[in-house]
């Protein structure tokens, strides 16, 4: 379902931390177009939430903050009960993160894929319908 966390500055436009969880690479030619959708939009959005539809049959959600925005994406659209969830993973990572890009520590940055891959990993297992599953049979 997801398949890149990106995580950017609002003023440079500078992706500052990616993680893959997928099979689409934000490195690569293929989706350069829809970065550059997602850096213009994640730019300009202050503060909340855009659903943007991008090519490939792609989704991204971008939440803006004060100086940067975090954009997912997904490989289908996200249906409406997901979004809310995916939105608070989003909040999580972005206001851990700007602690951080506050401190403008370039090494840091990298460090926190870490915490951002717990964080996706987290959330994949808690909502996972198998785990729902087994959890309704207890």
């Amino acid at each position: 379902m997801i398949e890149n966390a990106i995580i950017f500055s609002k003023e440079s436009r500078e992706v500052l931390v990616t993680s893959i969880f997928g099979k689409v690479d934000p490195n690569n030619d293929d989706f350069n177009q829809s970065l550059t959708q997602i850096r213009e939009i994640g730019s300009k959005l202050e503060k909340g939430v855009f659903n943007l539809d991008l090519e490939n049959n792609l989704t991204s959600l971008i939440l803006g903050f004060k100086n940067i925005s975090v954009a997912l994406i997904f490989d289908s659209s996200i249906e409406k009960k997901e979004l809310h969830s995916w939105e608070n993973v989003a909040k999580e990572i972005g206001n851990r993160f700007e602690k951080i890009f506050e401190t403008n520590d370039r090494s840091k940055f990298l460090e926190y894929k870490e915490t951002l891959n717990e964080i996706v990993e987290w959330h994949l297992k808690e909502h996972s319908p198998i785990d729902k599953m087994k959890d309704a049979l207890w």
